[in-house]
């Protein structure tokens, strides 16, 4: 029988300036332990920081918080989507995809999340496609003093009816002081918690670890299913991400994700070569080039 796996507590800097800044986690950084996540940004932006970039071989899922700006969407695929508050967009890139995303209106701050998620190697090749769950498709757990919306994926009696390319949980959980909420991870499945203000235990059968603002943690590796709690200290805000592990070879370069060298290698001729297609910027207008075959 193998036992959950714990990491250790990780901070990452802050990085950036009053245009972009993002605490940023990989999940090297705890050992792989958040595998298929490869890593995730909590980031603050008011412009146009990246862009138009390409994403291949990987899921780019952006969940934009209820507080925040709009965030809007446009790729090379023709997807034009405003990431409303409280809203989530996944960008399954599949064989590659080029997309721009910005705040609107300009100099605006958008809050969310960054996630990056690794596609089985038998799908990397897969046409890219694009799911949009609105604030109002996203059910959440009420409880006095708990509240939990379930972003994607399930927890307990609750699930989010909205169908994903990939199995994965995530799970924006807010709790008063001395409240707590518990959530099962599935056996053989990673999961991690990243807190975002507040003061919280993290507790497992194994042991109970007390994060803070900023703090990281993975678990993962057990073949039975997993009882984990969430109790309150002060009042606080997490995140919670799981999903199963792929256990494969990463090879990678910015925003594009392969299984081998010469995998990677033909995503970055497959960009240069226009097919993935384009994103054209003239001042505010975007102009959309289709993927050439």
């Amino acid at each position: 029988m193998s036992n959950l796996i714990l990491s250790e507590v990780i901070m990452p800097d802050v990085q950036g300036d009053e245009q972009f800044f993002a605490r940023k986690a990989r999940s090297k950084d705890v050992g792989g332990l958040m595998d298929p996540i490869i890593g995730f940004d909590h980031f603050e932006l008011t412009h146009d920081i990246f862009g138009p970039h390409p994403h291949a071989g990987m899921s780019a899922i952006s969940y934009v918080f209820e507080d925040s700006a709009a965030y809007h969407s446009v790729d090379s695929r023709g997807n034009n989507i405003m990431i409303t508050p409280g809203s989530l967009l996944w960008t399954w890139a599949g064989k590659g995809v080029v997309h721009s995303e910005f705040p609107v209106p300009e100099g605006a701050t958008v809050e969310g999340l960054q996630l990056f998620v690794n596609i089985p190697a038998a799908n990397k090749q897969d046409d890219p496609k694009s799911i949009f769950i609105e604030n109002s498709k996203i059910p959440e757990i009420k409880e006095e003093g708990v509240r939990v919306r379930v972003v994607t994926g399930e927890s307990g009696n609750m699930v989010n009816k909205t169908a994903t390319p990939d199995s994965l949980t995530l799970l924006h959980i807010f709790l008063e002081a001395g409240k707590e909420f518990s959530h099962q991870l599935p056996a053989q499945w990673s999961g991690t918690v990243f807190a975002i203000s507040g003061l919280f235990d993290f507790a497992t059968n194994q042991e109970t670890t007390q994060l803070e603002e900023g703090m990281i943690m993975a678990a993962a590796n057990s073949n039975s299913a997993e009882p984990l709690k969430f109790i309150a200290i002060t009042n606080c805000e997490l995140i919670f991400i799981s999903g199963k592990p792929l256990h494969e070879a990463l090879f990678s370069k910015g925003a594009m994700v392969m299984n081998s060298k010469d995998a990677l290698l033909k995503a970055e001729e497959d960009y240069t070569n226009g097919k993935m297609g384009f994103i054209e910027v003239a001042g505010e207008t975007r102009k959309v080039i289709k993927p050439v075959h």
